[in-house]
């Protein structure tokens, strides 16, 4: 909306009209300053930033044990991944839509963490959401590994 038509519209209607984003403008923008690295090769970014036109979706912690399957570190974290996509389009979102995520890890060592890196770089690409990792020595349940949970935006309805 143009200033002059916003001015025309409250003129004639005497109702101030509120000027609505464009079209074009992203739900999500990463934020990666030149002067800090460049976290993006790692699958995150170091800040999201969000549209005003967002809706924002709180998703819990996704966790990836199974009954019939392995349940080691690799596989928890791939069911864990699935399982949060599939909380997230539920709710109807998408992956790349994700601002932010919180990575919680039993007994962190330098080849889990590599996973994860590639795990984050394959489920999110070029737009990696903001992301922290905290390791534990515990969760929920002696079988759990790990445990991811996000932040998600889409468009209002």
């Amino acid at each position: 909306m143009t200033i002059r038509t916003f001015l025309i519209a409250t003129l004639i209607t005497g109702v101030l009209v509120t000027p609505t984003f464009a079209e074009t403008e992203p739900l999500k923008t990463v934020v990666n300053p030149p002067h800090l690295a460049n976290t993006t090769q790692y699958g995150y970014s170091q800040a999201a930033m969000v549209s005003a036109k967002a809706k924002v979706i709180y998703i819990a912690g996704q966790i990836g044990v199974s009954t019939d399957g392995p349940n080691d570190f690799e596989s928890q974290v791939d069911r864990s991944f699935s399982n949060l996509i599939a909380v997230i389009e539920a709710a109807g979102g998408k992956i790349e839509d994700t601002v932010k995520i919180t990575l919680l890890i039993k007994n962190h060592d330098a080849k889990k963490l590599q996973y994860l890196v590639n795990k984050r770089r394959e489920v999110f690409g070029d737009y990696p959401p903001a992301s922290t990792l905290i390791p534990v020595p515990t969760l929920a349940l002696a079988s759990l590994e790990f445990e991811i949970d996000a932040i998600v935006v889409t468009p209002h309805q």
